[in-house]
């Protein structure tokens, strides 16, 4: 092997150590620059907008995947492993290797006359020192069990993370729904307002509708159109919001995809309440996170406790001394040069246990049992807080299924209702205010519906984060 290739082999081998074990996906380029409008389209971070629908559970999907704030998550996880591996180092004996060169120069002072002798010394040679602890009063095993559980709770709170951000996602799809529909019944209306607009201007034309009736009609058409372009603006806000979720770098969701329109209204039976509470009880990653705490916690106090014993340890030393050291005569005598190699190796062992430290370890050890109460404390706090989450997602789904039904009858009513007025307006029989408030009352029973519609399936996605289900 050539010193080229020889060079290569220990710069791949630096690189690996400098780099680690831990690849990643790089996040997007367009990150690094400081002026959006200069990105190119390549560097951005943008949906695949071949498959032209996008699901519910595409939009989740693509959140878990990409959204940096989840991500950290990750390497919370790869470093809490990370520092559960390294509590095994304690276990093995520390080797130390070094490299010693001394070069010492001893002139004489003659100022008073004193005749003496200067040297000149040069010494240098490699060591090595070993040292093994064998007995720690068990704290060792206290913090390798601390490390271990922390680890488990890193993982417990990538899982909650996760629960949480799929919940988020439901929501902002939800409300991009929810927008669709009110722009679609805000059109519906228009279309309604100016149909009757034109029919009014004809019989104005004819003297058989007064003025007022045509300014009214075009007063409501405006206020239609001006629901629309609100629920217009509450679609774009809603991609803005699901957009960042899912880690778009552009900010947005291009117009090329499409959403499904309001979801099912028909509801689905639920199970039992304590089915849905057991198998929050069980599966929570934020309680399992908590109760992971807690034995690490207590493993940090069990270990506080064992710093009151003491530790059994053996060290070795070994080395090779080469010195030359020259004697320089300032009287009638030689100078001379005197040489020496020496080669030593020492062992034995230690026994210490610290009797009194001024009370440090005891209030130590106070510190961590208070901790370890506080820790207690808080899983009952998250225990009893998952208990209230599930019971209330559980009756607000309840809720908003009995809304949606009712709603669903009311519409019909309404719409039935706004029938019968406009062919009584047409034929003369009614008033225009009666007509307006027919078709006032037939646009807000749409957009109830529509929003019973969401908040009931929001319901059902915050019931499936209660219970642990995402």
């Amino acid at each position: 092997m050539d010193r080229k290739r020889i060079a290569a082999v220990f710069a791949l081998s630096g690189l690996v150590v400098l780099s680690g074990c831990t690849s990643y996906p790089k996040p997007p380029v367009a990150i690094s620059r400081s002026a959006f409008t200069s990105i190119p389209g390549s560097e951005h971070r943008k949906l695949d907008i071949s498959q032209k629908l996008l699901t519910l559970e595409d939009a989740q999907n693509l959140a878990v995947q990409n959204n940096p704030d989840f991500k950290t998550k990750y390497f919370a996880v790869v470093a809490a492993r990370a520092s559960y591996y390294a509590a095994f180092a304690p276990y093995m004996p520390t080797i130390t290797a070094g490299y010693s060169i001394t070069h010492t120069f001893n002139e004489p002072n003659n100022v008073y006359n004193n005749i003496q002798n200067g040297s000149r010394s040069f010494e240098n040679g490699p060591s090595a020192t070993a040292n093994w602890l064998l007995f720690d009063s068990f704290v060792r095993e206290m913090n390798l069990l601390a490390a271990r559980h922390n680890w488990k709770q890193s993982e417990a709170l990538e899982l909650d993370a996760r629960r949480i951000l799929v919940r988020t996602v439901a929501y902002a799809y939800n409300d991009i729904l929810l927008a669709n529909a009110k722009i679609m019944i805000a059109r519906e209306n228009m279309r309604f307002q100016n149909s009757q607009l034109k029919e009014n201007e004809l019989k104005f034309e004819v003297g058989a509708v007064p003025l007022s009736d045509v300014l009214n009609f075009k007063a409501y058409y405006n206020s239609a159109e001006s629901d629309l372009y609100a629920a217009q603006y509450q679609l774009a806000a809603s991609k803005y919001a699901l957009a960042q979720l899912m880690g778009l770098t552009e900010g947005t969701i291009h117009e090329e995809v499409q959403f499904p329109g309001v979801p099912s209204p028909d509801g689905e039976v639920l199970s039992s309440l304590a089915v849905y509470l057991d198998t929050a009880l069980a599966s929570r990653p934020d309680l399992k996170a908590y109760r992971e705490a807690l034995e690490v916690a207590k493993y940090n106090y069990w270990g506080s406790i064992c710093s009151f014993g003491p530790t059994v340890s053996l060290n070795a030393n070994i080395g090779y001394n080469v010195g030359q050291s020259r004697i320089k005569a300032y009287d009638d005598s030689r100078s001379r040069t005197n040489k020496s190699e020496t080669f030593y190796f020492s062992y034995g062992g230690n026994v210490s246990w610290e009797l009194f430290s001024g009370g440090e370890t005891f209030f130590n050890m106070r510190r961590f049992q208070a901790a370890m109460l506080q820790s207690d404390y808080s899983l009952a706090n998250t225990w009893i807080t998952v208990v209230a989450e599930v019971r209330t997602a559980y009756d607000n789904y309840l809720t908003c299924l009995k809304q949606v039904k009712i709603s669903q009858k009311s519409l019909e009513l309404y719409r039935k209702i706004r029938d019968l007025v406009e062919e009584e307006y047409r034929a003369g029989n009614t008033e225009l205010t009666r007509l307006n408030e027919a078709q006032r009352d037939l646009v807000d029973a749409e957009t109830s519906l529509a929003t019973y519609v969401i908040n009931m399936h929001n319901a059902k996605a915050q019931l499936m984060a209660a219970t642990g289900e995402y």
